[in-house]
């Protein structure tokens, strides 16, 4: 019995393992405001090209067994703009655990009031891999799992809503519709072990404030929450200097401030970076975590230009 119990406290470890007490179970990313697809499938075809993202996230940096996580996204409009198309795929490693989840995304868009108004549906499916041979046991006596490697796959659902105009945007998602369940042996009593993924909420709003030909202010609030559990706040500010250097700050509670940073190379190309600090005993314990980011876009009208947008 007790070392049932322990296998299931290390998966909730594991699977709630993040920068706070949030219970977040998804992988979290600060340049959100970069690549809003990743936390709304209804953004899809909003860049009014086809447009490729890609990120990579190397988390509390020298921590062994440290969340590591890379991204990488397309999507496009469609039938003259009514629809949107994109696809995505992330890898994300924590300790024993990856997860490889792929995802269609579908949005229908439609004009409303002075924006427009897309409806998302992301229909995809996790590849979860358990190396228990990467667990280290301080008790020979509570040694679980002892077949090594153990693959489970899922399918996997989110909704979403998206509104923008040229200055304003918001969103709503839903992801893990049906809270899939996710179920691993347990060699102790020779059955197994399950796990929910919890439904997760995210709301995000923005807003961009044109201050001079040079400068424009847009500040922006992300909310996520999983399940019951406490909610987690992004609040960022960010300012665009000569229409080439998005410079930021975000504060998240209950963990401290990140740096942001984007550089417009020109209408094609959008590179990204992002650096972690903790306010609390988190920066000295489990080191300083980096995000990059890279953008494409192809297929833009030789008389207009995406670049820059803000958001």
């Amino acid at each position: 019995m007790m070392k049932k119990l322990f296998t299931i406290a290390i998966l909730l470890l594991l699977l709630l393992a993040n920068e706070d007490a949030s219970a977040q179970q998804d992988p979290k990313f600060n340049q959100y405001m970069f690549n809003p697809l990743g936390i709304n499938p209804a953004y899809a075809g909003s860049r009014e090209a086809l447009s490729v993202v890609a990120l990579y996230r190397n988390q509390w940096v020298g921590f062994d067994g440290a969340p590591v996580t890379q991204t990488f996204s397309i999507h496009g409009p469609f039938k003259q703009k009514k629809m949107g198309l994109g696809f995505q795929v992330t890898n994300d490693m924590i300790g024993p655990r990856n997860t490889i989840s792929a995802e269609v995304d579908y949005a229908y868009r439609f004009r409303l009031l002075n924006g427009q108004m897309s409806l998302g549906l992301g229909l995809g499916v996790q590849y979860l891999t358990f190396d228990w041979n990467k667990i280290e046991y301080k008790d020979e006596g509570d040694v679980i799992p002892t077949y090594g490697l153990e693959q489970v796959v899922v399918p996997d659902a989110d909704f979403g809503i998206f509104y923008h105009t040229n200055k304003f945007y918001a969103g709503l998602e839903l992801a893990h519709l049906t809270e899939p369940r996710i179920v691993v042996s347990d060699s102790a009593v020779n059955g197994s072990n399950a796990y929910r993924q919890f439904r997760h909420l995210s709301l995000v709003v923005g807003r961009a404030f044109v201050l001079t030909d040079n400068l424009t202010l847009r500040p922006s609030i992300l909310y996520k929450q999983a399940g019951l559990f406490q909610g987690m706040v992004d609040a960022n500010v960010s300012i665009l200097i000569d229409k080439k250097l998005w410079a930021g700050v975000t504060y998240r509670h209950g963990y401290g401030g990140v740096i942001i940073l984007e550089y417009l190379m020109n209408k094609n190309v959008r590179l990204g970076y992002s650096f972690d600090y903790p306010f609390n005993n988190l920066r000295l314990s489990q080191g300083t975590s980096h995000e990059l980011f890279l953008g494409l876009e192809f297929g833009l009208p030789k008389n207009k230009t995406v670049s820059p947008r803000y958001f």
